[in-house]
């Protein structure tokens, strides 16, 4: 009974993954585009047919069509089905570690906003301003609800701009040309509100890793020198938000080595 029971709870954060993948890929492509995501019905982006609600039930209604519209018969992306199905597999990992709890719930929230982030960032090269408001008062839920001993907000909000601006200034200056946007720029503030000023280190180290990583996919697919840092300061915040843990043993780390 009590295994019937945490089957269902698993089924309905999947459901609700691809609910929010279904958000996300409408978000992500709409943001950067600057157009509305409320009120805007979505529609086919090929012949511009208003879609009904048959057509979007999220993976099902893009497997029954066969991956096309039912219109128009236009082939349809199939970033919309892997997305909803990551957005769902990510809420179940979620669900895995932490159950049903206020943290797992902010967590959730917080992967569906980092992931339009990071699909926007790799296929527009920009970050949503909508992204970097959102996250700030999920921030602060954030903050008092799970954080034992909150650092001043304000504090870690200017610490990580000042930290963005430095690396964003420093980088044209000893390269001479663009190097870390203005968009990252403000992600470096959010981050500093999430996670105060002494993670904010082993965040910028996991960011660098992953940063490099990505510069190096991006120049072996042939994409050009300049790639998006955003998907490697997503998924670092993440690692650090979810697992407190890994900033706890970077600096253990550090003490060791010195």
């Amino acid at each position: 009974m009590i295994e019937d029971f945490f089957v269902l709870e698993a089924v309905l954060v999947a459901l609700a993954g691809l609910c929010f993948g279904s958000f996300i890929t409408l978000a992500s492509y709409r943001l950067p585009l600057e157009e509305d995501i409320v009120r805007k019905p979505s529609r086919c982006p090929k012949c511009g047919t208003s879609l009904r609600f048959i057509d979007l039930w999220p993976v099902l209604s893009w497997l029954l069509n066969k991956g096309r519209c039912r219109y128009c018969t236009a082939e349809i992306s199939a970033r919309y089905p892997l997305i909803e199905l990551a957005t769902a597999a990510l809420f179940l990992l979620v669900y895995g570690f932490f159950g049903i709890t206020a943290q797992s719930v902010i967590l959730m929230l917080l992967v569906v906003l980092l992931l339009v982030m990071i699909i926007a960032d790799l296929e527009h090269y920009i970050i949503p301003d909508q992204v970097h408001l959102a996250l700030l008062p999920l921030g602060i839920v954030y903050h008092y609800v799970m954080v034992s001993d909150p650092e001043p907000l304000a504090a870690g909000l200017v610490s990580g701009g000042l930290i963005g601006l430095a690396l964003h200034y420093g980088y044209r200056h000893l390269r001479k040309k663009e190097g870390l946007g203005f968009g990252d720029v403000k992600f470096f503030a959010v981050a500093g509100l999430w996670l105060g000023f002494k993670p904010i280190v082993p965040f910028l180290f996991i960011a660098g890793l992953l940063g490099v990583v990505t510069g190096l996919g991006w120049r072996v697919l042939r994409r050009g020198e300049i790639f998006p840092f955003g998907p490697a300061l997503a998924v670092a915040l993440f690692i650090c938000v979810a697992f407190p843990e890994v900033s706890k043993a970077f600096w253990n780390i550090g003490k060791i080595l010195h």
